[in-house]
């Protein structure tokens, strides 16, 4: 059987593009100048570093030997001593400023909570929040405190790619909207347990449509 087209690019896919990133600068190796050792053309490297296309197994054997690396280093971001992503900054700019929505917050609130923990993930959301298009690499730690200070799973940021907890999540999002307008208190949202998304949002329409309170 033939596969199928490649999918979007998994979490782990995004991490080894962060970790080969990393592992240049680690170098001190400029893109061309890790291109020209691979052996690979700059519109390859960029429909890899862009998500296009996934390395193979030969770009990182290639990759590792242009690195001085062996090929498990490049391919374990994990090892790595913080877990970097790169991720597309338009879709992820997005969630997080429907997050900041969902808080009936300001941008400023969040970064305040941030700056109080970390001042480097304070510039990374900024950054995050700001962004329309192109990627970037961000510490996968700096996700998991939007996500906490938000109320919603991490795998909203982390692996935007999931239909599934998309799906549930917009929909728990949608509810806490509803609520706030009907003036209901908020809760928290793992207390909902396993309800579906259309169960979700069957709630939400249900607080939309009673009449104002006086």
């Amino acid at each position: 059987m033939g596969r199928g087209a490649v999918g979007p690019p998994s979490r782990y896919s995004r991490r080894v593009v962060a970790n080969v990133d990393r592992l240049r600068r680690a170098k001190g190796l400029t893109v061309g100048e890790l291109l020209s050792r691979a052996g690979m053309t700059k519109s390859y490297y960029q429909s890899r570093a862009g998500f296009s296309l996934p390395y193979n197994t030969n770009d990182i054997e290639a990759l590792a030997s242009a690195l001085g690396v062996s090929p498990e280093e490049v391919a374990s971001p994990e090892t790595a001593p913080r877990v970097e992503m790169r991720v597309p900054a338009g879709p992820l700019g997005a969630r997080v400023r429907r997050l900041i929505q969902s808080q009936v917050s300001g941008e400023d609130d969040l970064l305040a909570h941030l700056e109080g923990i970390d001042p480097a993930a304070a510039e990374s959301a900024r950054a995050l929040a700001a962004a329309v298009g192109g990627t970037v690499v961000l510490d996968e730690e700096v996700l998991r405190l939007i996500t906490q200070w938000a109320d919603v799973p991490t795998e909203y940021l982390t692996d935007y790619t999931d239909d599934a907890v998309t799906d549930r999540t917009e929909a728990e999002l949608e509810l806490r909207d509803a609520m706030r307008d009907a003036g209901a208190s908020s809760i928290q949202f793992r207390a909902l347990g396993e309800m579906s998304p259309d169960a979700l949002r069957a709630i939400a329409r249900s607080l939309q449509s009673r009449p104002p309170t006086a």
